[in-house]
């Protein structure tokens, strides 16, 4: 059986996210700390990934069942596979939010434009993914080819940069202001979410072949960096927020 690279990195996805999800969920449960809001929200992000890559993950097996099915069956769990990632974005931004006491209180607007965004952009990804230029897989190279709208793609990749990199920031500046485990930790969850914001939606504007290769090398180590972040010295006590002042919040785990 070929190795089936796309393939691949969604079900690495799937076991590394569905194991953080789990990881920090014990975490949580064994912690004798308040468990900050922030905590749960990235928890969110967590089960959300895992869904998103196990929905991306789940047509490629029409590839082996019956190939000619493989097209319809990836747009569709394109389509509403996104609909998680989506709702991941929005967790991190809202985990982001409130994080920083000036925007906490915004943070309901979060979820109603996000809502908003992300019943568009599925209607608008239905219609020219499901009913319009279907994905593909290349044999030769063995990926699959998306072939996503440039709307689409743009919004993704504009989503990702709002929602993602904040917090991806933010975490590599608690890195800077942070010693031993903390300063490990931060860094490998702010270059994980730096890496998977723009890998991820690198797939969805991909021109040919190679950029789909990188796209995929790359969010498997994004995966990977995120998923070290999270149980990386599982010793050390579980938190999201170091708040020394009220005025200075801080990102680790």
């Amino acid at each position: 059986m070929e190795l089936q690279l796309t393939a691949l990195v969604t079900l690495v996805g799937v076991i590394v996210m569905l194991a953080a999800w789990i990881f920090t969920g014990r975490r949580m449960r064994q912690s004798q700390a308040v468990i900050f809001r922030p905590v749960q929200l990235l928890r969110s992000f967590f089960l959300y990934m895992a869904i998103f890559f196990a929905i991306m993950w789940a047509p490629h097996l029409w590839l082996s069942l019956d190939p000619s099915k493989f097209p319809l069956y990836m747009a569709i769990g394109y389509t509403f596979g996104h609909i998680f990632l989506y709702l991941a974005f929005i967790a991190i931004a809202r985990m982001m939010f409130l994080m920083l006491p000036r925007l906490a209180p915004k943070e309901p607007l979060i979820i109603v434009v996000g809502s908003v965004l992300i019943v568009l952009i599925t209607i608008v990804n239905a219609a020219t993914m499901i009913f319009g230029r279907q994905p593909s897989y290349d044999y030769a190279q063995h990926l699959t080819q998306f072939n996503a709208s440039p709307v689409v793609g743009a919004f993704i990749g504009l989503f990702a940069a709002l929602t993602v990199l904040p917090p991806a920031v933010l975490f590599i500046i608690n890195a800077f202001r942070s010693h031993g485990p903390r300063r490990v930790r931060s860094f490998l969850l702010g270059i994980g979410f730096f890496v998977l914001m723009t890998a991820g939606p690198l797939h969805d504007i991909a021109w040919n072949w190679q950029a789909y290769m990188v796209a995929d090398v790359f969010s498997i180590l994004s995966i990977i960096l995120v998923g070290a972040g999270v149980v990386y010295r599982p010793e050390e006590e579980l938190s999201l927020a170091k708040q020394p002042t009220p005025a200075a919040p801080a990102a680790s785990l």
